[in-house]
């Protein structure tokens, strides 16, 4: 049997390993002796649709998976449209956060054949398991399949142990490949997932949706094999948490910095998907500063309190300041994530959240425009007040407004404070020459024009 998983082409201008289709690869290939899997990434590889129709017909797979988040859905079903064209007989499946969150949406495509909702490691063994023996899709858990017209979504199982799972698929992943970003410092960086699951409530995010609100977490040791695969087999300079949660359970983050230091890892590392400000304090900071690490980026969402409640997110600006000083005290390059134009927001609501990120000490900030996230509770909101008609979530980009929020004139004011947001961040002397001198190359100098154009120029 051959496998051949897919991260579809992409308007993306960041190219980051997929490391959910590593863990779902290597999981497949520890089960399963008699199957051929291969991992094509669109935008590693430019590929457009064109490009990806001569690779199906060149490997001929007999499964095709793709992933996809909502700004990539259109995308990916048009990736199940080539490959049906080719051979009805291929079996297309669909994974990721919006077959997750809009399952029957996506069923209902005549080119996908099955999805699976949250995670697909263990449920897609079982899926291929009754592809050759039973077909009794019923006993697949996440699984979404389509039988006599109707649609069926099997119940949602998480992992409980996540060291059961090998580590991901680097050499199919073709991680050597993987080009330095302007996020990195530090080059080839690994990136690492050590928990999943998120028993926060904020509107704005569909994490949850997607790995379940139980925190579940792999142990140090396990982390650490990890880790020393990745500096022993590709020499990497540092290593990214990408976990949404990483510092939820503190015992097990000073645990995991006492093995790095007895296992002599001796890497940079850093933590850019943004870890809860509550759980963060200065003995955590501290030890975890010993160990290595360089930057923390944290989600600070709003400047505005009533912003901040309607989030649910519930951060008191007193502790904000008090932990972004804190990390700026140990030498931690802090950054912060905020969003600009929340449904409830008004024009002083989003002049609160750049006068915070300005008086904060942080030496990054990230303005992202609001995106009505498919399976977050704000977007459930939206969509039953019927505010996302015309709204297209395949062509949402967090450079691009796609809802005017009530407490604003029109779209024009919502790009002009966006603009305004970002500006006047980063055209402080402290704040630009200390960001451009940051070992950014020259590759890394074109990847940040690109973003300049985009998020400020083309308005």
């Amino acid at each position: 049997m051959k496998i051949l998983l897919v991260k579809a082409p992409s308007t993306m201008h960041v190219v980051q390993i997929p490391i959910g289709l590593g863990y779902l690869s290597s999981y497949l290939r520890s089960k399963l002796k008699d199957v051929e899997i291969e991992i094509l990434d669109c935008l590693l590889k430019r590929y457009n649709h064109h490009q990806f129709s001569a690779y199906v017909r060149e490997k001929r797979p007999d499964i095709v998976g793709v992933t996809a988040f909502s700004m990539e859905i259109e995308s990916a079903l048009r990736c199940c449209e080539i490959v049906k064209d080719y051979s009805k007989n291929i079996i297309t499946v669909v994974g990721g956060p919006h077959a997750t969150n809009e399952p029957g949406e996506v069923l209902s495509n005549r080119c996908v054949d099955f999805i699976f909702r949250s995670e697909a490691e263990v449920a897609f063994y079982e899926f291929i398991k009754e592809i050759e023996n039973g077909k009794d899709f019923y006993k697949v858990p996440n699984l979404g399949y389509k039988e006599n017209g109707k649609q069926f979504f099997n119940p949602i199982k998480a992992i409980e142990n996540l060291d059961d799972l090998p580590m991901p698929d680097y050499e199919l992943m073709h991680f050597e490949r993987y080009p330095k970003t302007y996020i990195m410092k530090y080059y080839p960086s690994g990136c690492v997932i050590t928990s999943r699951g998120c028993p926060f409530p904020c509107t704005y995010c569909s994490a949850r949706q997607m790995s379940g609100d139980k925190f579940r977490s792999r142990s140090s040791r396990n982390i650490i094999e990890e880790i020393r695969y990745l500096k022993e087999r590709y020499h990497i300079k540092e290593f990214q948490i990408w976990d949404d949660n990483f510092t939820l359970n503190k015992k097990r983050v000073h645990d995991f910095c006492e093995l790095l230091e007895k296992e002599k890892i001796n890497l940079k590392w850093w933590c850019p998907n943004g870890l809860r400000l509550e759980t963060l304090d200065a003995e955590l900071i501290r030890r975890m500063k010993q160990t290595g690490l360089y930057s923390i980026a944290i989600g600070i969402e709003s400047g505005s309190e009533k912003i901040q409640r309607d989030m649910k997110k519930n951060l008191h600006l007193e502790k904000i300041r008090e932990v972004i000083t804190l990390g700026n005290q140990y030498g931690i390059r802090m950054q912060g994530f905020f969003i600009i134009g929340y449904p409830t927001e008004t024009r002083e609501d989003i002049l609160k959240t750049i006068k915070l990120a300005k008086e904060l000490p942080l030496k990054r900030a990230s303005f992202l425009l609001f995106q009505p996230l498919a399976g977050s509770e704000i977007y459930k909101q939206l969509k039953e007040q019927g505010k996302l008609q015309g709204i297209d979530l395949s062509k949402t980009e967090y450079s691009k407004p796609s809802l005017v929020p009530e407490g604003l004139s029109g779209m024009k004011e919502l790009i002009h404070l966006h603009r305004k947001a970002i500006l006047e961040f980063y055209l402080r002397p402290k704040i630009l020459f200390r960001f451009m001198l940051e070992n950014l190359s020259i590759d890394q100098l074109k990847e940040l024009w690109v973003m300049i154009r985009k998020y400020i120029l083309k308005r």
